[in-house]
């Protein structure tokens, strides 16, 4: 996650001019009210009402409309902002709930909670929760949640939930889920569940459920489970689950269970069962079950189902029906096939072709044209 990482630190370190200059000392502030509430200039460390200041430090609360003309005090964030809080360079406090707007950055040490719209950035070290507008980038070292729009990305330390738009990237160290959509790539280091786009890469070091669209690939570590489409490839470590398109291959480690196209190959090492069709080849090494289509070769140590490989098809069992060039079976071949030439160890059906061969015959009927039998 080093862009993720990049990201957080650049903005963190752009944000705190906030913190990277001396300033003058703090000095006392003018109040226009009583008991803390009124009109306040300057350095009022805790007013309800309106407080106009030119750098904030080291204040306690406002409730209210904060509104600060220059950029945060050097040292950390602190104060809480409980309504509207407005900075021409930065709308900064350790805590903001409510509407916070700045041509710059809205930045919180603990967290932001309601509207948030800022010119470059919207930083929190803590959580995000609500709407969330950052010129280039929303970043959250806590939770991102609500609806979060970034010119370039949006990026949180842990989960990622609702609606995150990134320019270029969605990115979440922990779960992504909700509608994520990033312009490059939506990444996840956990699960990521929803409706995802990207224009190149849609990836999970957990599993994906839902939606997920990408122009490049839709890679997960784990499961992949509901509808994948991709222009190059549908890639699971362990099982994919449900309807699979993609413009290349559809790998599942562990199995693949569905609707599943694939353009040149549909691959795995566990059993492939359901629709199954590709213009190139279908290839398990334990089973392939249901409606079959390769085009070049379906290859699998059991064929069941109806099956279709227009050049080969090649298996140590095949049950049901199977139309291919060449049909050869290692095993026993149960059901009927049609092809040129027909070639089974052991029969229980009827072949078609051109030549027919089944091994376990006697000798006068073990290669025959047109047609061959065995019960």
């Amino acid at each position: 996650m080093r862009f993720s990482q990049a990201l957080v630190l650049s903005l963190l370190a752009a944000s705190t001019l906030v913190v990277a200059q001396d300033d003058e000392p703090r000095s006392g502030g003018l109040l226009i009210g009583a008991r803390n509430v009124g009109i306040g200039f300057g350095h009022v460390d805790a007013i309800t009402g309106l407080r106009i200041n030119w750098s904030d430090d080291g204040f306690d609360y406002v409730n209210g409309m904060n509104f600060t003309l220059w950029k945060p005090a050097t040292g950390p964030i602190d104060g809480r902002i409980n309504g509207l809080a407005l900075g021409l360079l930065a709308a900064a406090a350790d805590e903001i709930n409510g509407l916070s707007l700045s041509p710059g950055a809205v930045i919180a040490g603990s967290g932001i909670n309601g509207i948030s719209v800022g010119g470059l950035a919207v930083v929190s070290q803590g959580s995000l929760n609500g709407f969330n507008l950052g010129g280039l980038a929303v970043v959250g070292q806590g939770d991102v949640w609500g609806f979060s729009l970034g010119g370039l990305a949006i990026v949180s330390q842990r989960s990622l939930t609702g609606i995150s738009i990134g320019g270029l990237a969605s990115v979440a160290q922990r779960d992504i889920s909700g509608i994520s959509i990033g312009g490059l790539a939506t990444v996840a280091q956990g699960e990521l569940t929803g409706l995802t786009m990207s224009g190149l890469g849609t990836v999970a070091q957990g599993s994906m459920t839902g939606i997920s669209v990408s122009g490049l690939a839709v890679v997960t570590q784990k499961d992949l489970t509901g509808l994948s489409i991709s222009l190059l490839a549908s890639v699971a470590q362990e099982d994919i689950k449900g309807i699979n398109i993609a413009g290349v291959a559809v790998v599942g480690t562990g199995g693949v269970m569905g609707a599943t196209f694939g353009g040149v190959a549909i691959v795995s090492t566990g059993p492939i069962a359901g629709v199954n069709i590709t213009a190139g080849q279908l290839s398990s090494e334990t089973s392939v079950t249901g409606l079959n289509i390769g085009l070049y070769k379906i290859d699998s140590r059991s064929i069941s189902g109806l099956n279709a490989g227009l050049i080969w098809t090649e298996s140590s069992s095949l049950s049901g029906l199977s139309i291919s060039g060449y049909n050869r079976t290692r095993g026993l071949q149960r059901g009927i096939v049609i092809g040129l030439l027909n070639h089974a160890e052991d029969l229980l059906g009827v072949q078609f072709g051109v030549l027919n061969v089944v091994e376990s015959n006697p000798a006068w009927a073990r290669y025959l044209p047109l047609m061959n039998v065995r019960f």
